[in-house]
């Protein structure tokens, strides 16, 4: 399929999912996994519509400090310090000065669809794909098990994931 095929099977089966339950599930894997034990700094998202929250994290880690991306003509990462403003696409963000990429340590990453090959689908705009282009640390990818393992096809732009974890 198409990765605009992908996207529109993707968020219609997102709709009958259960974003709580998907969340926990999530949020207790990736501690369970010990994935982030090691890591200073880590870029989070905030959920937007039914995407599964990861953000009971910051309370769970606090020795790490988590970054938010803020949306502009690209994207830029800020400290999370529990304000936020409203962003586009309905995002929330912080507020403050952005960090460089590469002192982020890891990225945890929203997903509309996943690949087979583990190549994310996101709403089509390259935000994340542009922004992570050559970063060589971790990018873990969260989206619902019915969005992953799909028969996509895939560009070479598109950014490969490392690990994912599915709700």
């Amino acid at each position: 399929m198409t990765k605009k095929e992908a996207r529109t099977y993707a968020l219609n089966s997102r709709k009958k999912e259960n974003k709580i339950i998907a969340s926990i599930n999530v949020v207790e894997a990736l501690i369970k996994s010990n994935i982030l034990n090691d890591f200073k700094r880590v870029g989070i998202y905030y959920p937007i519509g039914n995407e599964i929250d990861i953000m009971p994290l910051v309370n769970h880690y606090s020795n790490i400090e988590f970054y938010l991306p803020k949306t502009e003509d690209d994207l830029s990462f800020i400290k999370y310090n529990g304000k936020l403003v409203d962003g586009p696409f309905h995002t929330k963000e912080p507020i403050g000065k952005s960090i460089k990429r590469d002192l982020i340590e890891c990225f945890i990453i929203p997903c509309v669809a996943i690949s087979k090959d583990l190549k994310r689908v996101g709403y089509g705009k390259g935000y994340y794909d542009r922004y992570l282009k050559d970063y060589k640390g971790l990018k873990i990818g969260i989206a619902y098990k019915d969005a992953s393992n799909l028969d996509i096809e895939m560009d070479l732009f598109d950014l490969a994931l490392d690990k994912i974890f599915l709700g």
